[in-house]
């Protein structure tokens, strides 16, 4: 009886072998060659970098505060139950004591209220005249609360006995405010001088406020200050946002995407002639994506736009 012959293992093991050290190899060179591809276009980006050129730049420096109007005020009411017309408007506007400020009408009666005092008056209440005081305003660390805007009355509007008909903002006195305000630039500087200088809006020219207390809250300033002027609108509403100015700053703007740190200090790199080397600077990131520079740039410099790819040596720039 002839021996049967076993199955060729060793071959198909040997082929399996052969399959992975090839499709390993295969792999590893594509590897190389892609490695090999990005050192490439690496070193051709370091000696082509994307340049771009100091530009000169003057930021006037504001802190925003959000925060609460308070004041005196007199509420005013109806002495019966009718129709309510204001010959002086609904306002707000200015009178003088005394000055008859609405009719009231009933049956074929009409009844006078009068302005107690030279103010600004106003037809109309926000319902918070009896509970906005400044010792609630002030105690505490928690939000200021939100009021709502004043709805005025007109011409013919009903009006019940002893109910609000308006108020009367007195004149001449000082307008307060109490806000917080993120900790920013040399506000602090401001605030601890007593006297800062506030905006009702960014064109605005500022004027001088007094500062009459404040709190530090956290990375935030609690304030309360006396405004400088009262125009009559703003008793429309108790909430604002105030802008305190902290005076301008000028330099040279480039893209923030330039600066980077290299062993702790912050720079950018820039070009003398055909060469890129590190250079320290002083400033601030700024709007749009750009950063000013006060110190360590001039106007015209040439800087990499991208800083933490960017290394010291001889650059081609065409």
């Amino acid at each position: 009886m002839k021996p049967q012959k076993q199955p060729k293992q060793d071959d198909g093991v040997k082929s399996a072998a052969y399959k992975v050290f090839y499709f390993i190899c295969v792999g590893l060179m594509v590897c190389g060659w892609i490695y090999a591809f990005r050192s490439y276009f690496r070193h051709y980006d370091s000696l082509h970098p994307e340049i771009t050129w100091a530009v000169p730049i003057v930021r006037e420096d504001v802190a925003e505060v959000d925060g609460v109007f308070h004041w005196d005020e007199i509420v005013l009411t109806s002495p019966v139950s009718g129709t309510a017309r204001f010959p002086r408007g609904s306002g707000p506007v200015r009178i003088e004591k005394g000055a008859v400020v609405a009719r009231v009408s009933s049956g074929s009666k009409e009844y006078n209220v009068r302005a107690v005092n030279e103010g600004y008056f106003v037809a109309g209440v926000d319902g918070l005249e009896d509970s906005w005081r400044y010792s609630s305003l002030w105690l505490g660390e928690g939000e200021l609360p939100e009021s709502p805007r004043i709805k005025a009355l007109a011409d013919g509007a009903k009006v019940k006995k002893d109910a609000p008909i308006g108020k009367i903002v007195p004149q001449p006195q000082n307008l307060r405010f109490i806000g917080y305000a993120d900790i920013v630039g040399n506000l602090r500087e401001h605030i601890e001088s007593n006297r800062v200088m506030v905006k009702m809006d960014h064109l605005d020219t500022p004027s001088g406020a007094e500062v009459l207390a404040y709190i530090d809250v956290g990375h935030r300033v609690k304030i309360h200050m006396s405004m400088p002027w009262f125009p009559p609108d703003l008793i429309l509403s108790r909430n604002y946002k105030l802008i305190i100015g902290l005076g301008t700053m000028s330099g040279v703007s480039i893209p923030e995407t330039a600066v980077t740190n290299i062993n702790g200090l912050k720079g950018a790199f820039v070009l003398r002639g055909s060469s890129s080397h590190f250079s320290e600077i002083k400033g601030r990131v700024i709007d749009g994506g750009k950063y000013l520079v006060t110190d360590g740039l001039k106007l015209g410099d040439a800087v990499v736009v991208d800083g933490d790819t960017a290394r010291e040596g001889r650059v081609k720039l065409w």
